[in-house]
């Protein structure tokens, strides 16, 4: 099971000065303890700040708690400078989605469960599924929890 997480706008509200960035991301943390089987791919642009993948994954697990870092197992690829034409399905002017499907289709078998937590919706298909959307002006709050739980549980089953 894989959920592609963002990090601005879903850890922290968008714009957060540092000293509130990741502030969401205990919830999410106590949550996720709760759903061992769930690894987390990162589709943040936070990712972008290493060129290198190894270095993206491990400069991203530094943010989560040790009992989730071995539970980080990848980054999305950057297709902000592919051309839409090269996207399957259609996907070229839904770039994140696009880049979750490609980092599946690579790394898991057809058919594996996931979920996307993410606080823009234009970057996704209308009606996605996978696609939960948080308010960016708060980032994941207590009242996502339930659904949030509800989906987990759901890919579990």
């Amino acid at each position: 099971m894989i959920l592609f997480l963002d990090f601005d706008g879903v850890l922290h509200p968008e714009p957060a000065s540092t000293r509130h960035y990741l502030c969401r991301l205990p919830l999410l943390d106590e949550i996720l303890m709760d759903y061992p089987k769930v690894e987390i791919v990162i589709s943040s642009a936070w990712r972008l700040d290493w060129t290198e993948e190894s270095k993206q994954i491990d400069g991203m697990k530094a943010h989560f708690s040790l009992a989730l870092r071995d539970r980080v197992v990848g980054v999305t690829p950057d297709r902000r400078q592919s051309p839409a034409a090269q996207a399957p399905y259609g996907l070229g002017e839904y770039i994140r989605e696009w880049e979750c499907l490609d980092w599946l289709r690579t790394h898991r078998p057809p058919g594996t469960p996931y979920v996307i937590l993410d606080d823009r919706a234009w970057l996704f298909r209308p009606d996605n599924p996978h696609l939960m959307i948080v308010d960016c002006d708060d980032g994941f709050m207590p009242h996502n929890e339930a659904e949030f739980r509800d989906r987990l549980a759901r890919m579990a089953a």
